[in-house]
């Protein structure tokens, strides 16, 4: 059963597989094929990230921005 597993986890790495269970898909199996790809997919399905991107593409919208440099400046005052 372990190798079984070690050989689809290294086939999930290039490709998603779906697990089927009596001919109806039970689960998703999704590899990575590095750490970024890790820190991508938790990005993309953590609802509190994406509710933190969407308020901050629509304060950019309306034009509530700093300057990278301004807010680097702020955030070393707080130290």
């Amino acid at each position: 059963m372990q190798n079984d597993l070690l050989k689809f986890l290294q086939i999930a790495q290039e490709e998603d597989i779906i697990l089927m269970h009596e001919g109806k898909p039970v689960g998703y199996l999704v590899g990575f094929a590095d750490e970024d790809d890790w820190i991508d997919y938790l990005m993309l399905h953590n609802e509190e990230f994406q509710t933190r991107l969407r308020r901050s593409l629509g304060d950019a919208r309306e034009g509530r921005t700093i300057a990278f440099e301004k807010g680097k400046l702020i955030s070393e005052s707080d130290d």
